[in-house]
């Protein structure tokens, strides 16, 4: 099996841009980092791929970022690290947003060709059947999911799954055992139904049956699905949202209907923005590192080849607790 440039750069103690930089554009790179690198490489007996097709043979120096929004802060704090991480490799950004809109994606990749962009960093609505991903792949442009998770596709992501199943868990540990699941679409998002995945699959383990998967829109403030939940004669004591901005739907929601937060309903979101935690109450959230998700993105899509499904990068998540979630009382929700 040959060393890949992963493996240089972690036993260097370097990100792979800057392994890049030291075999294509070494000027850039110190001198003392410079060999440290060529040395790790000689050991490794590391190579780079000159004949691949790679970003360093096109000339325009810019990367297509394809979002479905920056309205949803957890795609804000991404496109952070994306543009930092393009700065310090001399490339600039030109930005697109679907609207989760699938004729959007079918746009973009006209857009993307237009501006003569070198690869391209994005999230698609579900990436088993994006219209753009097709696009991208006949055109053979580099690309690197953002968030998305698929075997066959070059992607930096959490294990949405298991973060899930985990949280499940937890909030087993704490008492409660009716715990429902409020979603995006399951039918046109992958990051949807791979968290419900996780639900569910933390559900059984436990001995517990999951319920139906309460789905909102994620661009529309609607709450008719949660406040059916919240109606039920026997409704949940605990709520995981799969993004945090329906996890803030949430809370308003139960609000308007008088129900308190954590002690008769608790909720878990998903992103972990830096906005839950200055809520009050705070944010209980899964936390994905959403600036790296978007730097380690970019990052792969210079490492000197076009990146490939083996290259996939899945960065650790964690809970990060706050004041909407508590242990099952006596005065929860009977």
């Amino acid at each position: 099996m040959s060393t890949s440039i992963h493996q240089v750069a972690e036993r260097a103690g370097v990100s792979i841009a800057t392994v890049s930089r030291a075999f294509n554009t070494p000027d850039a790179v110190h001198s003392d980092t410079r060999e440290r690198i060529a040395q790790v490489a000689r050991a490794l007996r590391y190579a780079p791929n000159r004949s691949a097709s790679t970003l360093r043979s096109r000339r325009s120096r810019t990367i297509g970022v394809v979002l479905p929004t920056l309205l949803n802060p957890v795609f804000a704090e991404c496109f952070e690290g994306i543009a930092q991480a393009s700065c310090e490799a001399g490339y600039a950004i030109v930005p697109y947003t679907t609207e989760y809109d699938l004729e959007r994606e079918r746009r973009a990749i006209a857009w993307l060709r237009e501006r003569s962009v070198e690869g391209v960093v994005l999230t698609v609505a579900n990436a088993a059947n994006s219209p753009l991903l097709a696009e991208i792949t006949r055109a053979k442009l580099p690309y690197v999911l953002l968030y998305n998770r698929h075997q066959e596709r070059p992607c930096v992501s959490v294990d949405q799954t298991a973060a899930v199943q985990e949280s499940v868990t937890y909030l087993h540990d704490l008492g409660h055992t009716r715990i429902a699941m409020a979603t995006g679409s399951l039918d046109t998002s992958d990051r949807a139904q791979q968290r419900y995945d996780g639900y569910a699959q933390g559900m059984r383990a436990l001995g517990l049956t999951p319920l139906a998967a309460a789905e909102q829109p994620f661009m529309h403030a609607n709450t008719d699905a949660l406040n059916a939940l919240l109606l039920q004669a026997k409704r949940p004591t605990a709520l995981i949202c799969s993004n945090d901005l329906l996890a803030v739907r949430a809370l308003r929601t139960a609000r308007t209907m008088e129900i308190d937060v954590p002690r008769e309903l608790s909720i878990v979101g998903f992103d972990g923005i830096a906005l839950g935690a200055e809520l009050t109450p705070s944010l209980t959230s899964i936390s994905q590192p959403n600036a790296e998700i978007g730097r380690s993105g970019v990052e792969l899509l210079l490492a000197g080849r076009t990146p490939k499904p083996r290259d996939s990068i899945t960065l650790a998540h964690a809970l990060r607790l706050g004041e909407t979630v508590a242990a099952r009382t006596s005065q929860s929700s009977a």
